[in-house]
């Protein structure tokens, strides 16, 4: 099974082809946010490093956000057209918990946080449990003050990744003795993390529809809102 891999919910462009086995290849521009421009010639490129033809592939991950909206439904847009031109399905998680996946194994609870703009941030938090992620919060929009609020009482080590770590100063964001910053390796989703993340669903069959599969937003868009605005929809 050659798993064709696919991230655009934040400024990488992430594209991977994750076999049974191991993790094929992977190709990462984090660069501009120019996703509509590269993510189709990664594709291509990579596929043709690795010898393989869309046709060598069984099935495609996805992210679903929350991130990037542009980002979001360029991906999601190239994943729904490749599996319905191949016939192949369609699993997609959740950024942020692709995200915590990427530092499988921590002994305590992940906290990502992706800017969501007007002061909050997509957030969900995570622990693993004998090899599985659990999930503890699902992806919301919480501001860091609220994260603080709910995270009063924990008394196990924190773990904060995203680019929260690029919005906010450090001394602010260890509001707690036991708050760890992540490394900048793990502040950026890539796609060879979805397929691992999915493992058991792909296992099982349990893909998306591909006319049901959108991207999670949580939030209207900023032109969105203004246009709202303009129109005296919004206080």
């Amino acid at each position: 099974m050659n798993i064709l891999s696919i991230d655009t919910s934040s400024n990488n462009c992430s594209v991977a082809v994750v076999s049974e086995k191991a993790t094929l290849g992977e190709l990462n521009i984090n660069y501009n946010l120019q996703h509509s421009v590269v993510l189709m010639p990664l594709i291509e490129e990579l596929l043709d490093r690795l010898q393989l033809s869309p046709k060598d592939l069984s099935a495609i991950t996805v992210s679903k956000g929350p991130g990037s909206f542009t980002g979001l439904r360029i991906g999601l847009a190239a994943a729904k057209g490749m599996a319905l031109a191949l016939d192949i399905p369609v699993y997609a998680a959740d950024a942020l918990a692709t995200l915590a996946y990427g530092v499988f194994g921590f002994q305590g609870i992940l906290v990502p946080m992706v800017d969501a703009l007007r002061g909050g941030f997509y957030t969900g938090f995570y622990t693993f449990h004998e090899g599985k992620m659990l999930t503890l919060l699902e992806p919301t929009i919480l501001t860091l003050e609220e994260v603080q609020e709910k995270l009063a009482e924990e008394t196990r080590e924190i773990l904060l990744l995203g680019d929260v770590l690029d919005k906010l100063p450090e001394e602010v964001l260890r509001f707690k003795p036991q708050v760890v910053l992540a490394p900048q390796t793990f502040n950026i989703p890539k796609a060879s993390l979805l397929p691992y993340l999915l493992k058991d669903r792909i296992d099982e069959k349990d893909h998306e529809g591909l006319h049901t599969l959108v991207p999670l937003y949580m939030r209207k868009s900023q032109a969105e809102v203004e246009y709202e605005k303009k129109k005296g929809k919004l206080l």
